[in-house]
């Protein structure tokens, strides 16, 4: 929903301030999508405010795993492009995973986003659309738990969006709108624009802040991920030292396990290496993912490998947890989220 349109239209209209937050209240806290179900604004401005979109998309298609813990919205935005967004359960609630960018221009090999190149950024917009829209499904589809946490882990890169990105997290943080606490919404990166980092969290430091890592050699990291090319291992290092001081809070490591590509042993001594290079290191914590296909020829460690793998770091003092992946069997899962109306995921 386009809030500054609403306010310059309520202007217009010579309606008194008051009608902004009522209506706000109404859509954001009280889930009600229709201006007409409104019951403390007036007839005339209800008629008035009848073709204002209040989420600025369209559905194409909403895919359900068969234990209901995923569900996926297929979007298409105004200009006909598509993106997509999951909601996942947790033991609290649901998360909204959501997207910022229409593709990524990253080109990571092993990410189905980043293989189909950048189209363009969200509008902050469509950015919290994605969450009201979730508001809204679970509230019509009577589902009992409420969405509870908020992840930017969807298709595109944040820090390449940046003013959009920010905005969108006013708006989810503003107590008149979405009021969402800062603590309730992580942000992911695969460290992108350090120097944006630094504003970010400095205007936001309670948000959750994860890396998506995977490598731990430079040259392997930029053959798979070129954005080390820019920023690298040690900018990384730099990066996570200085935030550790600063606020003295959990910094999450993201590292998807890739057959044969990051899964040995000497990757595994490696990422130890990293972390405990790290000053205050007992605030990192390792998110192992089981790799989930794409397109590419990438194939995940097998099971005990990874469990192998998980030991290992825990053996060596490194706080280390193996993610349970949602949503594979949709294509819903990290690293799947492509855009097109057949994904086609082998």
């Amino acid at each position: 929903m386009n809030i500054k349109n609403l306010e310059k239209k309520l202007t217009e209209l010579n309606e008194p301030n008051y009608r902004l937050d009522q209506i706000l209240e109404a859509i954001f806290q009280d889930n009600i999508f229709d201006f007409n179900n409104i019951n403390n604004i007036p007839r005339h401005l209800k008629d008035k405010l009848e073709t204002e979109p209040i989420i600025n998309f369209k559905i194409i298609k909403i895919i359900k795993t068969k234990d209901l813990n995923t569900y996926k919205a297929l979007i298409e935005l105004n200009d006909k492009n598509i993106i997509e967004s999951v909601l996942i359960k947790n033991k609290n609630g649901y998360t909204a995973c959501i997207s910022s960018q229409c593709g990524c221009s990253l080109n990571c090999a092993f990410c189905a986003t980043g293989q189909n190149g950048f189209i363009r950024n969200l509008t902050s917009e469509e950015i919290t659309d994605q969450i009201l829209f979730w508001k809204k499904y679970i509230s019509e589809n009577n589902i009992q738990k409420k969405l509870t946490n908020i992840v930017y882990m969807g298709m595109g890169e944040p820090f390449l969006n940046y003013e959009n990105f920010v905005e969108s997290i006013e708006n989810f943080t503003n107590k008149n709108i979405f009021n969402f606490s800062d603590r309730s919404i992580s942000v992911s990166t695969s460290f992108a624009n350090q120097e944006k980092m630094k504003k970010f969290f400095s205007k936001f430091p309670q948000i959750n802040l994860a890396i998506s890592l995977h490598f731990t050699d430079n040259e392997k990291r930029s053959q798979y991920m070129p954005i080390n090319n820019k920023y690298n291992l040690n900018d990384i290092k730099d990066f996570i030292n200085y935030y550790l001081e600063k606020y003295n809070k959990k910094i999450f490591l993201e590292y998807i396990m890739i057959k044969n590509i990051n899964d040995s042993k000497n990757d595994a001594d490696n990422l130890i290496h990293f972390v405990k290079s790290i000053e205050k290191n007992y605030l990192i914590h390792i998110n192992i993912i089981k790799y989930n296909n794409t397109y590419k020829n990438f194939n995940s460690s097998n099971y005990n490998n990874i469990i192998k793998f998980e030991n290992y770091l825990k053996n060596n003092k490194i706080n280390t947890t193996l993610r349970k992946s949602f949503g594979a069997e949709i294509t819903a899962a990290c690293g799947q989220l492509a855009g097109k109306i057949n994904n086609n995921i082998k």
